[in-house]
């Protein structure tokens, strides 16, 4: 194998795959990515059996072949290489040479006969979406799902169509994050639970792609395509829970607050929080008072009241302060508001002026 290629688009290619690179002491082959030309094109492959991507870039191939290099290595090498325009690949007794017009380095290599083929999924069913509208879905969610592989589902992100939106959900029992956003022809998506684990590394990737992709989809995998680049990841073979049924349909106080006066209280809080991360809210609306409290034997006692628009009936309810904290990064709207249903319920998180993004938590118990 021997190639000439343009370093900005090779490092460009390799930053894309090389953290799907998986470390598996049975199978070393996986902290590697492989170099194999194809025509005009170098293909740039890393897997961890998991996820996997395929890149192409142009590239002035001499003499056809492949090689499996460490994908870090590799990364860092070309992090290093300054004020090059231009690099030369070629496999010489089995290793990887890289010259440029100033330096030559070998790297250690394996052979590519070992490599891992990508799984590749049909276009039987397909659906075409701006990439950002796809990474937004999954940013606004992913954090509430759990990290317990017991229940794989649970482990993971539901995506979904409904009406003239997708749906993006995930849950760990103990709260629920759903995102809708807008996207055309949602009819011809198929719903699809992509495990949790898999989700940074797509986001990751997708958020480089300035262009339509074209998602494909079957039984046991999900791919993305767009120009020189595949990316394919596994998907949970399972029911997705019923969620709609446990999310309250009235509510019997709610509180209305500024989105910063809410986070800061939250920081503040978060000092004085005991070992199980419990906050204590109180809500009275006769006496105008929405107080958060956390109190922890070892450090002290923290007591804020905040400012906010308040109706219905009294409640004091704890909850987990980080559950309430993580949603957010997902409120895009500049007051915040709470609403209970009755105690011991659930609590309901969602911006005033953007409906889109709902947040339910659980109870803790005192």
């Amino acid at each position: 194998m021997k190639l000439d290629c343009v370093k900005e688009k090779i490092t460009e290619g390799i930053a894309r795959v090389e953290k799907t690179t998986g470390k598996n002491l049975n199978l070393p082959i996986l902290s590697c990515v492989l170099l194999k030309t194809d025509k005009n094109n170098l293909i740039i492959r890393s897997t961890n059996l998991d996820i996997g991507v395929e890149v192409s870039i142009p590239a002035k191939i001499h003499k056809e072949g492949s090689v499996a290099v460490s994908g870090s290595i590799l990364a860092s090498f070309l992090a290093c290489v300054k004020n090059e325009k231009n690099i030369t690949l070629e496999l010489v007794e089995g290793n990887l040479v890289i010259k440029t017009n100033s330096l030559s380095t070998t790297i250690k290599a394996q052979s590519s006969e070992d490599f891992p083929t990508l799984p590749q999924v049909g276009k039987e069913k397909t659906f075409t979406i701006n990439p950002a509208v796809f990474v937004t879905g999954l940013k606004h969610v992913w954090y509430a799902a759990s990290h317990s592989t017991v229940k794989p589902e649970l482990a993971s992100v539901y995506v979904h169509p409904h009406d003239d939106s997708l749906v993006f959900v995930s849950t760990d029992s103990f709260r629920l994050a759903e995102k809708k956003m807008r996207a055309k022809d949602v009819k011809d998506f198929t719903p699809v639970i992509i495990p949790s684990k898999n989700i940074g590394d797509i986001i990751r990737i997708l958020e480089t792609i300035d262009e339509d992709i074209e998602i494909l989809f079957d039984k046991n995998q999900i791919a993305f395509e767009a120009s020189g680049l595949y990316l394919v990841s596994r998907v949970i073979d399972g029911t997705f829970p019923d969620y709609r049924q446990i999310i309250p349909k009235n509510h019997s106080t709610e509180v209305i607050a500024l989105k910063v006066d809410v986070i800061d209280s939250f920081k503040g809080s978060n000092i004085f929080s005991d070992k199980f991360n419990q906050i204590h809210m109180t809500v009275l609306p006769h006496d105008k008072v929405f107080e958060i409290k956390t109190n922890n034997s070892d450090v002290g006692e923290y007591v804020q009241k905040i400012d906010s628009s308040l109706s219905g009936e009294n409640i004091e309810m704890n909850f987990n302060h980080k559950y309430i904290a993580d949603s957010f990064q997902s409120l895009d709207s500049d007051s915040i508001s709470f609403t209970f249903n009755g105690q011991n319920k659930p609590l309901i998180i969602q911006g005033v002026s953007d409906k889109s993004f709902l947040y339910l938590v659980m109870p803790m118990n005192k």
